[in-house]
Formats: C-alpha cells, sequence, structure tokens
C-alpha cells in the first residue's frame, strides 16, 4: 500500500499467508466464485428500499 496526500493505494495484493484470493474476488473467466449466487444477496440488500419505495407510492397515491 502506498500512503500520498492522504491517499492509500493498494500496490500489491500476494503474500504467501494472505486471506486475498484473487479467483474469489475477480469477474474473469475460470473464477472459482459462483457469480449466480450474487442475485440472492442483490435482492435481500435491496428489500427494505423497495418497500420503502411501495409505502411511499401508497402514501402518495392515497394522498391525492
Amino acid at each position: 500500500m502506498t500512503l500520498h496526500g492522504g491517499r492509500a493505494v493498494v500496490t500489491g495484493r500476494r503474500h504467501a499467508v494472505s486471506a486475498y484470493d484473487c479467483s474469489l474476488a475477480t469477474y474473469d473467466s475460470g473464477d472459482a466464485f459462483d457469480q449466480s449466487v450474487a442475485k440472492g444477496f442483490i435482492d435481500l440488500y435491496g428489500l427494505p428500499y423497495g418497500l420503502a419505495a411501495q409505502r411511499d407510492r401508497r402514501l402518495a397515491d392515497s394522498s391525492e
């Protein structure tokens, strides 16, 4: 990591005992990460925002 002018810039990510696994962190062909499982996470993470939008639409419709 390089620190310069109040910024931290990653300059490397390899180490013999690192927990970082490049095949799990990238989206290239041949990766170990199954990208299809991300859909469930995205749906769960966005759920409160979707529910709030539905509520707000109902409130706007009822006030007209």
